[in-house]
């Protein structure tokens, strides 16, 4: 049996394989990272792939609230050109702790390293490469306008510890 969910960016279905033996309970575990402030409906599927026949199928609603946003940064994009650009996170804490990188645009941003290892109340800088302002075109409504994206930067057990906003300019001209 597989399990599948129709958001599977922001709601995981774990294990996504599994066996139902008649009678017994099966327990899956959900986790929801939500994109976007606001309600989410998804439907969760389990599927048998031998017979391709669904077997149990359930609607699980979620509303997730904006995070609070500690620091914004501003980014110019240009036509053709990635933005290579890099924010330096402190470990506030006094052990040695890995923090995980995640945003909201996660095909547009992406991160060098998407993990920071750091020791207690050590810094590191976090790489952030933005696709060119073209692939930023559905998110700016056509181009040639802003985006925003957040940085969640999280801990083991994927708790935010700290959230970041970047507005993102996306020139429609080579002239940006």
């Amino acid at each position: 049996i597989a399990a599948f969910s129709s958001h599977p960016d922001e709601l995981q279905v774990a294990p996504d394989r599994l066996v139902l033996p008649s009678g017994a309970l099966t327990e899956v575990q959900l986790a929801f990272r939500p994109l976007v402030p606001g309600r989410l409906d998804t439907m969760v599927h389990l599927v048998d792939l031998e017979r391709r026949e669904l077997v149990h199928s359930r609607l699980v609603s979620t509303d997730a609230r904006a995070p609070t946003v500690s620091k914004t940064f501003e980014v110019d994009l240009c036509l053709g050109l990635r933005a290579h650009k890099k924010i330096t996170y402190t470990n506030p804490y006094p052990r040695a702790r890995a923090f995980y990188l995640r945003c909201t645009h996660p095909l547009l941003l992406h991160f060098r390293p998407d993990r920071l290892d750091l020791p207690a109340n050590g810094s590191r800088p976090m790489g952030l490469t933005f696709e060119p302002a073209e692939a930023w075109a559905a998110v700016t409504r056509g181009g040639g306008g802003a985006a925003e994206v957040l940085v969640f930067i999280n801990d083991e057990e994927d708790a935010t510890e700290e959230c970041f906003r970047i507005r993102v300019i996306a020139a429609n001209s080579h002239s940006a």
